[in-house]
């Protein structure tokens, strides 16, 4: 059965973008998404959402430590 999740991607050609996806039940560390450059961004951080939710925050290979900062704070 699948979860919807949502998402922020840190870094690369997506930085900032806010997805909703669905994906197989499995653990938040195993997930990984491919950006539009074709490099896997991981699970870096998991907090829960406004709405209840869970909100992760999938780390591009190129981010930088002040892109990550930024959106973990927000």
């Amino acid at each position: 059965m699948n979860q919807i999740i949502e998402y922020v991607i840190v870094g690369g050609p997506q930085h900032g973008m806010v997805c909703r996806h669905p994906v197989p039940s499995v653990p938040a560390d195993a997930i990984a998404i491919s950006s539009n450059d074709g490099q896997l961004c991981r699970v870096a951080a998991r907090r829960r959402a406004s709405h209840a939710g869970t909100r992760l925050l999938l780390l591009h290979p190129q981010a930088t430590g002040e892109q990550f900062r930024t959106l973990l704070a927000a």
